[in-house]
């Protein structure tokens, strides 16, 4: 579903991806939409881990002045 209430486009295009493909590239297909998932969760863990040592130095710095 998009933002304005219609159905989702990239869902409709799996869909017509999957008509067109046979086994094996089906399956290549699914290892590397997995593996793309994998990989934007381990940048956003880092991301947030980036943010919590930004945080404690900036406390640590602040706790320093006081």
């Amino acid at each position: 579903m998009t933002h304005y209430g219609g159905p989702a486009h990239h869902g409709m295009l799996l869909e017509k991806m999957y008509e067109h493909l046979d086994e094996d590239q089906m399956r290549q297909l699914t290892i590397r939409m997995i593996e793309a998932k994998i990989k934007m969760k381990q940048q956003r863990i880092e991301i947030m881990q980036y943010k919590i040592e930004t945080y404690k130095m900036a406390r640590d710095m602040l706790a320093g002045k006081k």
